[in-house]
């Protein structure tokens, strides 16, 4: 392996002589702790959906990790929706995210939605009308993931999805005033 003569031209301007090559080390442990992140089989992605009204203004945001770091983090605003639509619609947006960037690989999801993760296990029916098309679609989506997994987790264990779903609905509401 070969650093470019721009990159050793780079080093050799920034960084002093004696630091070089605890600099190296420390940029290719970073660099391998990336990759490995990025090149994970399973990824364990925290979602929440939530509308301000029942239906409201609503939003939904998650969190994917791999080995303990997070490696990417969506959200967006969903417009006049309850709020299991709000948390079906944050699944989905999730799912379709990780497919694009990682394709076929495990999948482990938490939500606070006890609702949408009893409805996804198959334990609980789906009964309404504005619901079921949802629950149709992300279940289509999770086939696609070599493996697909939905846990119940408390809201404490969910900060980062919640922030980024009131942050959707926050966007929304400063957008529009």
């Amino acid at each position: 392996m070969k650093l470019s003569d721009k990159s050793i031209k780079a080093i050799n301007d920034i960084v002093p002589k004696k630091e070089q090559q605890a600099f190296l080390n420390l940029v290719i442990s970073k660099g391998l702790e990336e990759y490995k992140a990025e090149h994970a089989d399973m990824v364990e992605v925290f979602i929440d959906g939530g509308s301000r009204g029942n239906p409201g203004s609503s939003g939904g945001g998650f969190g994917v990790f791999a080995n303990g770091k997070l490696i990417h983090e969506g959200s967006e605003y969903f417009g006049n929706q309850t709020n299991n639509q709000a948390e079906y619609l944050a699944l989905r947006l999730a799912l379709r995210e990780i497919y694009d960037k990682f394709g076929s690989i495990k999948i482990h999801c938490y939500m606070d939605s006890k609702l949408v993760v009893e409805q996804m296990n198959g334990n609980y029916k789906v009964k309404s009308k504005n619901v079921r098309p949802l629950f149709d679609d992300v279940s289509k989506i999770a086939e696609q993931f070599a493996e697909f997994k939905i846990k119940h987790v408390m809201r404490e264990q969910n900060q980062l999805a919640d922030k980024l779903a009131n942050e959707a609905m926050d966007q929304r509401r400063t957008s529009a005033t």
